[in-house]
């Protein structure tokens, strides 16, 4: 049987790993950062909503009361 050998040494895959980090790390930071983006945007708009009162609905009953 032949036998398996590694063909990438731990010296050349070091850089490559740490390249994959910082671009994970960066992606998850970018990733964070749009939602509390998110979240603020839609904690102001449910704010601005509660600031404006919605008018009030007219029934039936009131309408037939002379």
């Amino acid at each position: 049987m032949t036998p398996i050998r590694e063909t990438a040494c731990g010296a050349e895959t070091a850089p490559v790993l740490a390249a994959l980090e910082t671009a994970a790390e960066r992606m998850l930071r970018d990733v964070a950062y749009v939602l509390r983006l998110t979240r603020r945007i839609k904690a102001e708009m449910l704010a601005d909503r509660s600031v404006h009162p919605q008018p009030a609905v007219r029934r039936a009953e009131g309408v037939l009361v002379a």
